[in-house]
């Protein structure tokens, strides 16, 4: 069965308030029969209200690390399936991304896959890379880890500002200018940046745009190809759903070229001609695709869970129907709150915001004791409460 992903739902001709009826419950898109498969949000005292920083496991994911673990201890041979698993998820992912298969490679982490991108481009000391102030800390160190080699790192100041297209970057960005690092949506704020504004206005004049899509992926649409980004990298233990220990890492075909030809970690994975005697030798040749940068030990048990979780996510459920649910879940806590005198802080319009990610103006401590269901974990954001929905 083909990935049931296609397109945003949100509506191209116009920008609506995410409070806009347009969100309320669908009548035709009721996926409650899959809340079965979390038994954590199945308890009637519980609501899970930290998605994005730890979504708890679906059965899905629990059977394949349970069918793993039977053949890591009953079966004599089993390594050469997980391997051949893994390849399916990186299919599946591929897909769900609308990129090349061979433009995608496995990493461990978020940070991994940012940083070997960061290290790959060739620049000269002058050179800058421009940034939001508000951006993750492991995107942004790994910028700060060039400075001692003559990298400028240019922050935006964004001033409470919860939205960023290409006229945020604009007056920071000049002709020394290699690249743009943002997260499509913010951690702290679930602020939707407009990257394909961005791609669109800078990517023609020689500046990469790479971008951290942890918290998008598994939570809406998605298509790398169509945005033209130069560099995408994100984990699969937040909207995907899986334990930590595996992330990946998209490079445009397109600009392959213009970086560095040596990765910054070389393995056996990254070399085209890798001798059947494994005895390594000198006349080293790296792969011509973006598998120069991966490794051939991965956390087969995370892919194997990547599998089932993606099997799930765009061909049973619809990553259209899951971003059409959680803006509903949105639409309604908007609802709920606002006769308590709780506001959601940051822009109104769905466009500028994540489908899942709302932060609510609950600071004062008396406010978290009146709350009358249990709230499996609170996160203390920078800007009040955070509550992140899920199915």
């Amino acid at each position: 069965m083909a990935p049931a992903v296609s397109h945003s739902v949100l509506p191209a001709s116009k920008k609506l308030a995410f409070t806009d009826n347009y969100f309320g419950p669908p009548k035709s898109n009721d996926i409650s029969k899959f809340r079965a498969l979390v038994p954590l949000v199945t308890k009637e005292d519980v609501h899970y209200l930290n998605a994005s920083f730890q979504p708890p496991m679906n059965l899905r994911v629990r059977d394949a690390i349970e069918e793993f673990l039977d053949q890591a201890t009953g079966a004599p041979h089993p390594k050469p399936g997980w391997q051949a698993t893994t390849r399916e998820a990186q299919e599946l992912l591929s897909s769900y991304l609308h990129v090349p298969i061979d433009s995608l490679v496995f990493t461990r982490d978020t940070t991994e896959g940012l940083n070997l991108f960061q290290r790959s481009i060739p620049f000269e000391s002058g050179a800058n890379v421009v940034l939001l102030d508000s951006e993750h800390p492991n995107h942004v160190y790994g910028w700060l880890g060039l400075v001692s080699q003559g990298l400028e790192v240019r922050m935006v100041e964004t001033n409470g500002s919860t939205f960023a297209n290409a006229d945020t970057f604009a007056s920071y960005v000049d002709e020394k200018t290699i690249a743009i690092g943002l997260s499509s949506i913010m951690f702290h704020s679930g602020q939707l940046n407009d990257v394909q504004d961005i791609c669109n206005t800078f990517r023609h004049k020689g500046v990469h745009v790479l971008v951290d899509l942890t918290q998008h992926v598994g939570v809406a649409p998605l298509n790398l190809t169509g945005w033209d980004v130069s560099a995408a990298a994100f984990g699969c233990h937040k909207g995907l759903g899986c334990p930590s220990g595996l992330g990946a890492l998209y490079i445009n075909p397109n600009v392959l070229p213009e970086l560095k030809p040596t990765p910054p970690i070389v393995g056996a994975g990254a070399i085209a001609n890798l001798p059947s005697t494994l005895l390594a030798k000198p006349d080293v040749e790296y792969h011509s695709s973006t598998q120069r940068y991966g490794h051939l030990n991965l956390s087969l048990v995370s892919a194997l869970s990547l599998k089932a979780s993606l099997k799930l996510l765009c061909e049973e459920i619809g990553l259209e129907n899951i971003e059409a649910h959680l803006r509903s879940l949105g639409w309604e806590l908007a609802q709920r709150v606002a006769p308590l005198g709780v506001k959601v802080l940051g822009s109104r319009s769905a466009n500028e915001r994540a489908p899942h990610l709302y932060i609510l103006t609950l600071l004062h401590p008396r406010r978290k004791e009146s709350m009358s269901h249990t709230i499996a974990v609170e996160l203390e954001s920078r800007s009040g409460f955070t509550t992140t929905l899920a199915m």
